[in-house]
C-alpha cells in the first residue's frame, strides 16, 4: 500500500533497490501477453477526454498542506498556466536530466536544518516542533540583532536565541543539494560529523521546504529571503519572461532581475554601508537567491558569488554584479583529487565506479573528487577573504551539488549517492575544525540544510515515470503549438497561439485532466505496463487545473 504522504520512500537502506544505470525512468514494453505474462494491453487511436472532477473539486480535495505549498509556489507572472499533480504512485520524470523532485509531497519536502555554534547555540539536540525554510532568515536576523517584524513569511525559532549570547562573527550556510530526509535516511551510516552537529546544536527534525515547486532556485531564495515564491518571484526554474518566453529564473547568470524583494544579506549589507563580507560559493546561478542582486541592487556592492561553468570546471561569476574571489580561482589540488579517486578502485582507468571518464570536465563536479576540492576552496574563501574576522556579522553561503546531480542520474539508492553524502559530511566535519581554529569556537554558527529531497527509481518503490515529452507531444496533435513547456509541477502555455488556435487554459486543463496511462506513449501500437500499479485508462495526473485558480483563497 502506498502512504498518503506520496510514492512510498524507505527510510533505510536495503528497502530500496539501488539504481541501475544513467537515465530517466523506462516505460515497459512487451510485443505478446501471452509471452512475457505481463498485465499489459493494447492501445487504440488517442481517447478523447473523460468527464473528470471539477477544478474547485480537484483543488480541495488535496490534502490542506499540498495546497497551501502548491499556491505558496504560485507567482501568475512566472508560473505555469496549469498547476499540475501527478497521481500517487506516478512522478514527472525530467527527461535528460533523469529523476525529478519537485513537487507537494513529504517525501520531497522533508529537510534537514541543523544549527551549530559552540557557545552561541544551545546543545539542544533534536527540536520536533514544525518549521519551515522561510524560518532561516529571520532566525539569522535575531542572531545577528537585527531584527525586522513583518518582513518574513517565517519566524524566528526561539530554541536557539542563546540569553546573552553575543552575535556571531560569521554564520556560514551550507546546503546538501539533494540532501533531505530521505536521501538521509537511505545512507544513515554515511553522515557521522552531521549527525554530531546535531547532538551539540540544535536539529529542527520536521522541517520542510514549505513550497511547490521543491526545485533549486526558488527553494534558495526562500533561505535567503524569508519569504517563499509567491512574494520572491522566483517560482521554479523555468519562469515566464515580461514577453511570455520561457526561460531560467536567473537569465544565465547574467542577472538576478526576477527577484522581487530583498534578501536579508542585502538588508544588512546596505544597513552597514556594505561593510559586512557576504559570500555565495555555488554551482549554478540558481543559488544566488541566498544572497541576492549584489551591485544590481540600487545601494548595494559586488558581493563575492561565483559558481561553475560546467564545461570547462572553471569559476566564472557576473563581473557587473559580483566579485569573483582569487582565493576559490586559485585553489590547487583538484588534479590530485581526481587521481586519488581514480585510484581508489585499484585501478588507474580514469573511472569512477559506473561513471566512465569522469575526469573529463563535464564529469569532473559530479565526483567526490570535487567535493573535496569544494570544501578546501570554501576554507581558502573564509581564511583570506576575512570572513568572521570582525564584530560585524558576514553571512557566506555554499551549495555542494553532487548529491543531488548523481540523484538524478542514478537515483537515491545508488552507491554513488551514498559516496556523494560520504564526502560531503567529511568536508563538513574538516570545515568545523577550521572554523574552530580560524574564527574560534563562540565566534561562529554553522547552518546545514537541503533544498528537497529525491525521488527513487519508479520500478523499485512500484510508480509510474510519466514521460513528460510524451505529454507535450499528446497536447501539441491535440491542440497545436500551444505549449512551451511541460514541467513537473506546472505547464507552461503560449498565450497567442492559444487565441490563434481558438483554445482556452480551461479546456488544455481538462484535457490533461483526462489523460490516461495509455496515452503516455510513442508506439500506441505496443503493449504498456503500468508497473503492476495503474489500469489501462487510469488517469495520471491528481491535479491539472488552470492556476490562476490557486489566487482564490475562499475555494475550499
Amino acid at each position: 500500500m502506498v502512504p498518503a504522504g506520496g510514492p512510498a520512500v524507505p527510510r533505510a537502506r536495503g528497502e530500496v533497490r539501488k539504481g541501475r544505470s544513467r537515465g530517466a525512468p523506462a516505460i515497459l514494453l512487451a510485443l505478446a501477453v501471452a509471452v512475457l505474462g505481463l498485465s499489459t494491453f493494447l492501445l487504440g487511436d488517442f481517447a478523447p477526454p473523460r468527464s473528470v472532477a471539477s477544478f474547485e473539486k480537484q483543488l480541495c480535495s488535496l490534502p490542506r498542506e499540498w495546497l497551501e505549498r502548491t499556491r505558496r509556489g504560485y507567482y501568475a507572472p512566472r508560473s505555469g498556466q496549469i498547476a499540475l499533480l501527478p497521481r500517487t504512485p506516478a512522478y514527472m520524470a525530467s527527461g535528460g536530466s533523469g529523476w525529478s523532485h519537485s513537487g507537494p509531497w513529504p517525501y520531497l519536502q522533508e529537510i534537514p536544518l541543523v544549527f551549530f555554534g559552540p557557545g552561541l547555540v544551545p546543545a539542544l539536540g533534536a527540536v520536533e516542533r514544525p518549521v519551515t525554510m522561510a524560518d532561516v532568515a529571520p532566525t539569522f536576523s535575531r542572531l545577528m540583532r537585527f531584527d525586522e517584524p513583518g518582513r518574513y513569511d517565517g519566524k524566528p525559532l526561539p530554541e536557539l536565541i542563546k540569553k546573552g549570547a553575543a552575535p556571531p562573527k560569521l554564520i556560514l550556510t551550507i546546503v546538501w543539494d539533494g540532501g533531505g530526509w530521505n536521501t538521509l535516511r537511505q545512507w544513515p551510516r554515511a553522515w557521522p560529523h552531521l549527525r554530531k552537529l546535531m547532538k551539540g546544536g540544535v536539529s529542527y527534525t520536521n522541517a520542510i521546504v514549505g513550497s511547490s515547486p521543491s526545485v533549486t532556485p526558488s527553494v534558495h531564495t526562500t533561505l535567503g529571503a524569508g519569504v517563499y515564491p509567491d512574494k520572491s518571484g522566483i517560482t521554479g526554474i523555468p519562469v515566464r519572461y515580461e514577453d511570455g518566453d520561457v526561460g531560467d529564473a536567473f537569465v544565465h547568470g547574467e542577472s538576478s532581475r526576477f527577484l522581487l524583494v530583498p534578501t536579508l544579506a542585502e538588508l544588512w549589507d546596505e544597513r552597514h554601508g556594505n561593510r559586512p563580507r557576504i559570500g555565495m560559493l555555488g554551482y549554478e546561478p540558481w543559488h544566488l537567491g541566498m544572497i541576492g542582486k549584489g551591485a544590481e541592487r540600487s545601494g548595494g556592492d559586488r558581493d563575492d558569488a561565483l559558481w561553475l561553468d560546467v564545461e570547462t570546471n572553471e569559476w566564472i561569476t557576473n563581473p557587473a554584479h559580483y566579485r569573483l574571489p582569487d582565493s576559490v580561482v586559485t585553489t590547487p589540488g583538484l588534479e590530485a583529487d581526481l587521481e586519488r579517486l581514480d585510484r581508489a578502485d585499484g585501478t588507474d582507468d580514469g573511472a569512477w565506479g559506473s561513471v566512465e571518464a569522469f575526469d573529463e570536465p563535464d564529469r569532473v563536479e559530479e565526483s567526490p573528487a570535487f567535493v573535496a576540492y569544494h570544501g578546501r576552496a570554501l576554507r581558502r574563501m573564509i581564511a583570506r577573504g576575512g570572513y568572521g574576522s570582525d564584530s560585524l556579522t558576514d553571512l557566506l553561503f555554499t551549495n555542494f551539488k553532487q548529491i543531488d546531480r548523481l540523484g538524478h542520474y542514478f537515483n537515491m539508492a545508488s552507491d554513488e549517492i551514498r559516496q556523494a553524502v560520504v564526502a560531503s559530511d567529511r568536508e563538513l566535519g574538516s570545515t568545523i575544525e577550521f572554523l574552530d581554529e580560524r574564527v574560534g569556537r563562540g565566534n561562529y554558527v554553522v547552518v546545514v540544510t537541503a533544498d528537497h529531497g529525491q525521488q527513487p527509481d519508479a520500478s523499485d518503490i512500484e510508480a509510474y515515470g510519466i514521460d513528460p515529452g510524451e505529454v507535450e507531444r499528446d497536447l501539441e496533435e491535440a491542440f497545436g503549438p500551444v505549449t512551451q513547456a511541460v514541467w513537473p509541477t506546472e505547464v507552461f502555455l503560449d498565450d497567442e497561439e492559444l487565441a490563434e488556435q481558438g483554445v482556452s487554459v480551461a479546456t488544455v486543463a481538462r484535457w490533461l485532466g483526462a489523460y490516461e496511462l495509455r496515452d503516455n506513449t510513442r508506439r500506441p501500437d505496443m503493449l504498456v505496463s503500468g508497473a503492476g500499479v495503474f489500469e489501462p485508462r487510469d488517469r495520471l495526473f491528481e491535479l491539472a487545473v488552470p492556476s490562476s485558480l490557486l489566487e482564490r483563497r475562499g475555494l475550499c
